[in-house]
């Protein structure tokens, strides 16, 4: 038996699961008292309330399961070192603090072995067939609270030792001096344009400067017509039902993602895109034709035959658990390795 949890920028799941399981049961789910909900707490305030939630819950779920779980995984929403020592998280408590030993701090906690990953590497392990063939190669993209991703080979997570890799929602793409503002702190970063809260950002926006098309809108109509109502989920929604408005407010943060995923592509050759994230998932097929669009605009010259991105983009399955079922798959995995997070790693630059 095994007790999992996907914490991210927005939900806090967790559960437990039968060693080799598909599914998990007892799912839990709450709002993380992380930034989003706290914006003014200082980073130490808001590390300790976060930590202190997590392990509330899991221990209530650790009480609850049918039998004492004998392991536990959490897939986190941030870098995480080899040992489960988690670097940053700028979705979660906001601007940088110090590394925080999360793997150690829960095993003492629990009572069982912790180990601590990065979500979107613990989401790929859902999808990554170890020992595959060459072609096993894809790159798991987040659009959630923020934007991330990380690149599998032959089943395994390509990433150095420090864990600091796949975090292409820190790349600055808007150099403007009043470019959104990320939840890191620093301005103009992809995952504060194309992130769900950065949809939301857009949207508001542009309501702001053009109140009369934005009346018109479906989204106006969900929000009572006061764009600081309006929610990320309910600009998805939009999007999947072909709202003007919302397409045309999230186009430019979609067009940044599209061209930082065309160079993933032109740069290591991955045709396979699995795209995950609650806001992607709500925004549906429309959200990913939108993006195929764009990313075909970007003039990659190593597109499929068919000569069409959409080809590379694959929606993430339909349900909200992708962390919680790749921290099965790796609790299952034989325990070849020592370290917490028990993660295939590179070596850091300079190891010999």
């Amino acid at each position: 038996m095994y007790l999992v949890a996907d914490l991210g920028g927005t939900t806090l799941r967790a559960g437990w699961a039968e060693a080799g399981a598909d599914a998990v049961s007892g799912v839990r789910r709450v709002p993380v008292d992380g930034v989003a909900r706290f914006p003014d707490l200082p980073t130490g305030e808001l590390q300790a309330r976060v930590v202190g939630q997590l392990v509330s819950v899991l221990r209530e779920r650790f009480l609850a399961a049918p039998r004492p779980p004998a392991a536990l995984a959490v897939a986190f929403a941030g870098p995480v070192g080899r040992t489960g020592t988690v670097v940053d998280a700028p979705t979660i408590w906001g601007r940088r603090g110090p590394d925080l030993p999360l793997a150690r701090i829960l095993g003492q906690e629990l009572g069982v072995p912790a180990r601590v990953l990065n979500d979107v590497t613990a989401a790929g392990w859902r999808y990554a067939v170890p020992g595959g063939e060459d072609d096993d190669f894809f790159c798991m993209v987040t659009v959630s609270s923020g934007v991330g991703n990380k690149v599998f080979h032959r089943g395994e997570v390509l990433l150095p030792q420090d864990g600091r890799g796949g975090e292409i929602g820190h790349l600055r793409v808007d150099f403007t001096p009043d470019a959104p503002r990320c939840d890191c702190g620093e301005r103009g970063h992809l995952g504060a344009i194309a992130s769900g809260r950065g949809a939301l950002h857009a949207t508001r926006e542009l309501a702001r400067r053009f109140p009369g098309a934005f009346a018109r809108s479906s989204l106006s109509a969900a929000c009572g017509g006061d764009p600081g109502r309006l929610s990320a989920q309910q600009v998805a929604s939009g999007i999947h039902g072909h709202d003007s408005f919302a397409v045309h407010a999230v186009t430019p943060g979609v067009r940044h993602l599209a061209r930082t995923l065309a160079t993933v592509h032109t740069a290591l050759g991955v045709r396979r895109f699995v795209v995950m994230g609650g806001f992607a998932r709500a925004a549906g097929e429309p959200y990913l034709r939108l993006l195929a669009e764009e990313m075909t605009k970007a003039g990659s010259f190593l597109l499929p035959p068919s000569g069409e991105a959409q080809d590379m983009l694959h929606p993430a399955a339909p349900d909200d658990d992708d962390g919680l079922i790749g921290c099965v798959r790796l609790l299952d995995r034989p325990a070849a390795c020592p370290d917490d997070a028990a993660l295939p790693l590179l070596p850091s630059p300079g190891t010999p």
